[in-house]
């Protein structure tokens, strides 16, 4: 009888209370190493949204800028150039002119950066560049499809057409009449959308929201400019532009301002001077020798990071050489590349 109720005896107060005890370290073990792995792949997830916002950034500014100046036509045909209005209401404001006098033809500046905010931008972030990008669209179009609302360039290869283009808007089909290289009255040549986008980084996404800071994009769509949100944590935006100061197509010196270079960054120990020597006092000079920009684009998460305080210095370029310390919770990061202008840099080429 002894043996059986010694044998049948459950825990003890204490046993129980050591178990209870080791069982809770175990609760405290797993509890922290899920915290810390939730935390850790939330940061994850964070850097890598900032990664794919930041190169995505660059990847839609670079393809924009190298089909910059595009018209449509090959690359012997060039015009003079004249600067474009950031927020045109005409086809003059967008730059194109044509005439019948040889040489006095105008087409708009492939790219030209706005020294002020116009008024068909608005929240644009302080100190951040504005970029205006022209050029037609890469698909050609029949005269009879053209969109009414829409602007259109058809460049002529015809010799005895008087003039070289003709850039109206797409309800004015009896403009388009311009041929074709063998002069067919039957075969007018294609017509192309004309395109002005204008890139900026605004302090907001959906403004009176959030303020999240955005780049966004301003395009000449239906005779009026409307904004698109592109990619958003884009903090800061500058560029470097490269200019062919020996007209071969190269760049051969970068400056933060084409219209007005600061002397040291245009100094001869910086930029050696060529033959004959270059003017960099001429602004629409300058800009047309634009072969190449240097882009720099700083991303942030869009949400802060606990236990983080930033206080690194960001290198954006000429301009902005010390960006920060921000001494906030938001990591950031930036990402440069150099686009090329092609059909700019290609007219010059010596084969």
């Amino acid at each position: 009888m002894f043996h059986r109720r010694r044998c049948s005896r459950g825990f003890t107060l204490v046993e129980l209370m050591v178990a209870i005890t080791l069982g809770l370290f175990l609760l405290i073990g797993l509890s922290s190493l899920l915290v810390s792995t939730v935390s850790s792949r939330s940061e994850l997830d964070k850097s890598s949204r900032q990664i794919d916002n930041g190169r995505y950034a660059l990847q839609v500014l670079t393809d924009d800028i190298q089909l910059a100046g595009f018209v449509g036509a090959t690359s012997s045909t060039a015009f003079a150039t004249v600067t474009p209005v950031a927020c045109p209401s005409s086809i003059a404001d967008l730059g194109y002119s044509a005439t019948t006098s040889p040489g006095t033809s105008n087409v708009p500046l492939p790219v030209y950066a706005l020294g002020s905010e116009p008024t068909c931008l608005d929240h644009v972030m302080s100190g951040t560049a504005m970029l205006v990008v022209t050029r037609v669209s890469t698909t050609a179009v029949n005269v009879a499809t053209a969109a009414s609302g829409e602007r259109y360039l058809q460049i002529s290869a015809c010799s005895t057409d008087l003039l070289p283009f003709v850039a109206a808007a797409g309800s004015s089909a009896s403009s388009f009449n311009l041929m074709q290289k063998d002069c067919l009255s039957t075969k007018l040549a294609p017509v192309r959308k004309i395109v002005q986008h204008v890139y900026f980084v605004s302090t907001c996404n959906v403004c009176g929201t959030d303020t999240t800071p955005t780049l966004k994009m301003a395009e000449y769509v239906n005779g009026a400019m409307t904004i698109t949100p592109l990619v958003e944590g884009i903090e800061n935006l500058q560029l470097d532009y490269g200019i062919d100061m020996d007209a071969n197509g190269s760049p051969d010196c970068y400056t933060s301002n084409p219209g007005s270079p600061p002397a040291a960054e245009v100094a001869v120990a910086v930029c050696p001077q060529t033959t004959p020597s270059y003017d960099w006092t001429v602004a629409a000079t300058n800009w047309a020798n634009v072969m190449a920009i240097r882009i720099h684009v700083l991303a942030r998460n869009t949400e802060s990071s606990s236990g983080w305080t930033d206080s690194r210095t960001y290198n954006l370029g000429l301009a902005t050489p010390t960006a920060g310390p921000f001494n906030d919770r938001i990591k950031r990061h930036v990402y440069s590349t150099v686009a090329r202008l092609y059909n700019s840099s290609g007219q010059r080429e010596t084969p």
